[in-house]
This record gives C-alpha cells, sequence and structure tokens, in this order.
C-alpha cells in the first residue's frame, strides 16, 4: 500500500511538471507520474485538472499575498503605499529569480480557463485598490506596477531582455522611482 501524499506535495509537483515540461503538458496523469500516485490517488485530492489549477492559484495568493515581502522574509512589513509597492517589487523579484514555477501556474490556468483567475482578480484588485489611495499619483504607481507585471511576463516567455543583469538594473530602477511617489497625507 503506496504512502499518502499531501495535497502541498502534490501542488509541488504539479509546479514542477508546469515548469519542467510546459503548459500544455501539466495532466492529471504527468503530476500523479511526478509525485508517484495513480490517476485515481491524484483525483482523489483534486477532482480535476480545474481544481489542480484553482489550487495552484491559491497557493500563489497565499504565499504573496498582500505583504509579499513579509511571506518571503518572515519579517514585518512597511504597510505604507510606498511600502507595499515596495512588497510587490521584492514578490516579482522572487518569482523572477527564484519561484517561477508559481508564476507559471498563473499563465497555465488563464490559458486553460480564464476563470479560474477570478480569485487572482479579487485580490490583485483589493492590493491595488488600497496601494493607489494612498499615493498623489495613482497613475505614475499604475505605471509602475505594469511595468513589473510587463517585466514578470517576458522572463516567463522567454522575451527580450532576458539579460539579468539588464533586468536587475530595470528593477533597481523601478524601485527607486517608487520610492519617490509622492504619499497622500
Amino acid at each position: 500500500m503506496r504512502k499518502a501524499v499531501s495535497r502541498s506535495k502534490i501542488l509541488d509537483a504539479a509546479s514542477v511538471v508546469a515548469q519542467r515540461d510546459g503548459a500544455s503538458r501539466l495532466t492529471i496523469e504527468a503530476v500523479a507520474n511526478e509525485v508517484g500516485l495513480s490517476k485515481a490517488g491524484l483525483l482523489y485530492s483534486f477532482p480535476s485538472k480545474d481544481a489542480l489549477m484553482q489550487a495552484l492559484l491559491q497557493k500563489m495568493i497565499d504565499e504573496f499575498g498582500s505583504n509579499a515581502c513579509c511571506a518571503l522574509t518572515g519579517q514585518e512589513g512597511d504597510q505604507t503605499p510606498q511600502g507595499q509597492m515596495h512588497n510587490k517589487l521584492q514578490a516579482f523579484r522572487h518569482l523572477m529569480e527564484e519561484d517561477t514555477h508559481l508564476a507559471h501556474a498563473v499563465l497555465i490556468a488563464g490559458t486553460h480557463n480564464p476563470d479560474l483567475l477570478q480569485p487572482l482578480r479579487a485580490h490583485i484588485t483589493q492590493q491595488l485598490d488600497t496601494m493607489l489611495q494612498g499615493v498623489n499619483d495613482p497613475v505614475a504607481a499604475l505605471v509602475l506596477l505594469s511595468a513589473l507585471d510587463g517585466m514578470l511576463l517576458q522572463h516567463l516567455l522567454g522575451l527580450p531582455p532576458v539579460d539579468p543583469d539588464l533586468r536587475h538594473q530595470m528593477l533597481g530602477r523601478i524601485e527607486k522611482l517608487m520610492s519617490e511617489l509622492e504619499v497622500r497625507s
């Protein structure tokens, strides 16, 4: 008899499959093989591919929630609008440099079933509302946040600029511009 495999280990295996084999090859069978379960065993924990995708997205939201920097470092975070933007920058750095499989999960879910992204949309909307209400120039803040989104997408798709040094310089410039945003008093 096989040992039970936790949902967390199954999600980790799904992330590995997505990163290693690509979005089109993320199947129930591939994840079951990766984690060492039968297809039926995996379906016991996740009854469909959509359920697996939803869980991957929820894992990302949980790990990079409202205070992404705290989730990454275990430290208390700055709750000012600039601090929240800095936290988001740190989360993007982490996704681009260390944990691309979670970002790939978003792409996979969006291509598989765009409706699966609704919880992520709601989470991002809430974060944006909070950040934008606290700065004098919300348009500038949105430009900077959109630049981060674009950089992450470029990285995930292997589009230029792929040079890590140039990407690092770009992130540094975005961080500088974020720190210069004026906070509403």
